[in-house]
């Protein structure tokens, strides 16, 4: 009888597949049995430098890690290819990940990052002895020079992590208000019951950045345990994304900045509707200010990679676009605030 595995491994890809083999071989190659790996691709159609699209990397890489596996006396893995026709955005190709996911818990990888040696064993055995979540390892950023060598950074912004635990309605609190842990989904180790709850409260959206910041938002309120540990169980590569400093020079790039705004449109629909009902489930002050203020500096951001990173010729209709999914008038007032703040 088929025993569904303890983990599932999920991978969002889009337009990353020259990563994708080394992505997958540091997550085949885990010193852990129990679990699978689960692939979405976002409508991508990018290929390696051989010029393979996804299937083909996928095939080859699983076939050369599993051969890797047995000799070492390790269980063969199984990885699952799912696509969407379309481009949905990273919080519905999430959604489809922990829908599709068949393990106990869950923990991302992206497509252009890795997992350190060693990270499933640690991630999970910290799970079982706690009883956490939520278990959030230690990552470390860097980039890859010419022969492929991982060099560190010295100063890890996304890899802000609290060692130890964290119980009940303090995780939500010391995330939001202390801001002393990250929201990304990886480098964690989460309950797949948690994260279909949280999904429970998001709406279909197409959205590609903050998409942490929505789910983790719901997360971290019915979350009963966080525990921090100390061993490296991920490298994220930097000046990849969306946020690296590369211009912007079509519609489609600055439109995945804009969707930031729906975001904030679900987080603030949800607290206005808390508080006319009176539910117990509403914000504190100063959790509702702690995401206005978070509103603001996202549009803050945005207005600012549209004058330093936009190209000129596309300005003009970007800002429109900017206004569509902000509000024309809360653009201004930031705009605003912006000139304001500069230097005469």
């Amino acid at each position: 009888m088929y025993k569904n595995p303890e983990v599932s491994v999920c991978i969002p890809l889009y337009q990353t597949e020259q990563y994708l083999a080394q992505c997958l071989r540091s997550v085949l190659l885990q010193d852990f049995n129990d679990f699978e790996v689960l692939i979405v691709s976002d409508a991508s159609d990018g290929k390696d430098e051989k010029g393979h699209r996804a299937k083909h990397i996928i095939n080859i890489t699983k076939k050369e890690c599993n051969r890797q596996r047995k000799q070492k006396g390790l269980a063969p893995v199984t990885v699952r290819l799912h696509e969407h026709r379309e481009n949905r955005g990273l919080i519905e190709v999430r959604r489809t990940l922990f829908y599709e996911a068949k393990g106990k818990f869950v923990t991302q990888v992206d497509s252009d990052d890795e997992m350190e040696q060693g990270a499933l064993s640690a991630l999970y055995a910290a799970a079982i002895e706690t009883g956490a979540d939520i278990v959030h390892g230690t990552s470390i950023a860097g980039v890859f020079d010419s022969e492929n060598n991982f060099i560190p950074l010295e100063h890890n912004r996304n890899g802000l992590i609290v060692y130890g635990t964290i119980e009940g309605r303090q995780i939500f609190r010391t995330w939001l208000i202390d801001q002393t842990f990250t929201a990304n989904t990886w480098g964690k180790l989460i309950n797949r019951e948690l994260i279909l709850k949280a999904y429970e409260n998001i709406p279909y959206t197409e959205c590609n950045l903050a998409d942490d910041v929505l789910l983790f938002f719901f997360l971290s309120q019915n979350a009963k345990k966080y525990v921090g540990i100390k061993n490296k169980v991920y490298r994220y590569r930097v000046n990849t994304g969306m946020t690296s400093a590369r211009k912007i020079d079509t519609l489609r790039k600055w439109k995945m900045i804009c969707s930031a705004a729906s975001v904030f449109t679900i987080l603030n629909t949800w607290i206005v509707e808390k508080e006319a009902d009176a539910s117990p489930e509403k914000l504190l002050p100063d959790e509702v200010e702690k995401i206005h203020e978070m509103t603001r500096l996202y549009l803050h951001n945005g207005i600012m990679q549209l004058q330093q990173r936009v190209i000129p010729d596309l300005q003009p209709a970007a800002h429109q676009l900017l206004c569509d999914y902000w509000g024309e008038s809360f653009v201004n007032r930031i705009e605003k605030y912006i000139e304001k703040s500069q230097p005469e």
